[in-house]
């Protein structure tokens, strides 16, 4: 199949290698089968013509603006017989409008399938947002973060889940979203020290997992290996259970054989082992000239060496990475000593909420909680500054991880991603495919618009800040917020769910959407929150308020 790379702007499936996806995603597409398929930006429509076949859908709506390209590539699926596809180009807005399906027909209207009694959705959504901005303007008229098409994309539906309107009111609707690799990391990130505003908006709203996506890039904050381990460990236990298989070469290779408590998370790590493997087996020479023979106990290093020009380049190499390995081992281990302490007090502190305890057996637990916070806090602040900051996320990685479910999406996965190449792409990207599956409605919070506006304003102040880690930031919001509001959202120092007895040792970036939702309704209730022309001004343009009507609108 050639395809003339000039004619387009956005990044197309076109190899079938690319649609091994299905091997991940057949278990669960069973459900939409008779369905309306919404197909945005579907190029030649060979990701859409494998998932049609698996699905057979009431209609399929190719939504694809670039007709006069892709039109030759669509007909065959347009005039095949009985064929269900539908092509169309409207305006993006209209894409996500029920209404305009309603009126041609492609859709039954939500008055009547409420009558019919369903209680799923009838429409499945799949887009391509692999063409990274909105727009060329987004990018001169608003920061990056806010031009990137698949991210607004994605709040647009958290707000539409939220409020069910557009295709969230027919019930939770399903989206299958492909967009750049490097675009995914703020939707589901795979550590804490990466969850901000988006990943709290999906978290709220989804169970967004990564059906595929490219070989995983050494990130500058990485959690502890022994924490990979053991999720990896729980999502092969679920593989097993759901019988998902991946085939060996679309695993991520690299994870999967690191063992629970390996060091090896960087680079260098690697490259340490590889070197003292080599030393071991005599196939590096220590000294130049020198045939390789073992080495000796106390000489290690240049400085014990006046002549030290004579030693290898790999033996300089390896006696720097030792040095640096045995500074880190120490500094880890005075930091795991402070850590255990904060970990016994989260112990007590979910002890102290026990069914049965006494009053009196419930204050001397707070009381001796109280005191080792206090002797938690002093030892902490004897630490280097580089040191507290690991202590501090390596204490939010490991509470999230024993969330019960775990804070982070990505840790809620059900299988692994598969991995897919640059060259299955046309052109050759690293694209990753990412599945939002609404909550069900028993475990979505209760909004009003306001309240979700409230929702939308706190995340952004809070996650937006810099230099502010904990809720004290809220009297940076508006003056007092934090004595008013925090006292008003019990989940703040509920260990049960996440809190702490201690609501200064709770970072921003753990807090659940739970205790942000709490937040939200109680800025709501308070008498004193500022104006809304106040809360317009700081928050920008993601929603508008109509005064008139006291109603809340969403833009696009």
């Amino acid at each position: 199949m050639k395809l003339n790379r000039s004619l387009f702007d956005t990044e197309h499936i076109v190899l079938g290698a690319s649609c091994l996806q299905f091997t991940r995603l057949a278990p669960s597409l069973e459900q939409h089968a008779g369905c309306t398929i919404i197909d945005i930006n579907p190029g030649i429509g060979l990701w859409s013509s494998k998932l049609h076949e698996i699905i057979k859908p009431r209609n399929h709506v190719l939504m694809e603006s670039k007709q006069d390209v892709f039109l030759p590539y669509l007909s065959p699926l347009l005039n095949a017989p009985n064929s269900r596809y539908v092509l169309r180009d409207w305006h993006d807005e209209d894409y996500w409008r029920p209404q305009r399906y309603v009126e041609e027909g492609l859709l039954v209207s939500l008055e009547e399938w409420k009558n019919q009694g369903h209680k799923h959705s009838p429409i499945l959504v799949l887009a391509n947002y692999a063409d990274h901005l909105l727009r060329k303007e987004a990018r001169q008229s608003a920061p990056t973060d806010k031009g990137l098409r698949s991210h607004l994309k994605a709040i647009d539906l958290t707000h539409a889940v939220r409020l069910k309107s557009a295709f969230q009111a027919y019930g939770p609707t399903r989206l299958l979203m492909w967009l750049p690799d490097a675009e995914k990391r703020p939707l589901i990130p795979r550590t804490v020290g990466y969850r901000g505003k988006l990943a709290v908006y999906m978290e709220s709203a989804f169970h967004l997992e990564e059906i595929a996506g490219a070989i995983p890039s050494l990130a500058k904050i990485r959690r502890e290996d022994s924490l990979n381990a053991e999720s990896n460990k729980i999502v092969a236990g679920r593989m097993q259970e759901a019988r998902i298989q991946i085939p060996p070469k679309r695993q991520d290779k690299f994870t999967d054989t690191l063992d629970v408590g390996s060091s090896k998370s960087r680079a260098w790590h690697v490259e340490l082992a590889e070197l003292e493997e080599g030393f071991k087996n005599l196939k590096i020479s220590q000294r130049v000239g020198k045939p390789p023979e073992p080495l000796v106990e106390g000489k290690r290093g240049p400085k014990n060496y006046p002549n030290a020009i004579h030693y290898t380049p790999e033996y300089m190499r390896y006696s720097r990475l030792r040095a640096l390995a045995s500074s880190q081992s120490r500094g880890v281990d005075k930091i795991n000593q402070v850590l255990q302490k904060q970990e016994e007090i989260d112990k007590l502190d979910l002890a102290a909420q026990r069914d049965g305890i006494t009053a009196a057996e419930q204050k001397a637990e707070l009381q001796e909680i109280d005191l080792k916070t206090q002797k938690f806090k002093e030892d902490a602040n004897l630490l280097k500054p580089k040191q507290r900051e690991n202590l501090l996320f390596l204490d939010d990685d490991r509470r999230a991880c024993a969330f019960t479910p775990p804070l982070l999406s990505w840790d809620r996965r059900r299988a692994d991603p598969l991995i897919v190449r640059p060259d299955e792409f046309y052109p050759h990207s690293e694209l990753a495919l990412l599945d939002f599956q609404p909550l069900p409605s028993e475990k979505q919070f209760p909004w009003t618009m306001q309240q979700s506006a409230y929702f939308d304003f706190i995340c952004t102040n809070l996650f937006g800040a810099r230099g502010m880690s904990t809720l004290e930031h809220l009297n940076h919001v508006a003056p007092t917020a934090y004595e008013a509001l925090v006292p008003k959202c019990p989940a703040l120092t509920d260990p049960r769910k996440g809190g702490r007895r201690d609501v200064e040792s709770l970072r921003i970036r753990t807090l659940t959407p739970e205790m942000l939702w709490q937040l939200s309704i109680a800025w709501d209730e308070w008498l004193f929150k500022p104006s809304m022309s106040d809360i317009m001004t700081q928050f920008g343009t993601n929603f508008e308020f109509v005064d008139e009507t006291r109603r809340w609108s969403y833009g696009v």
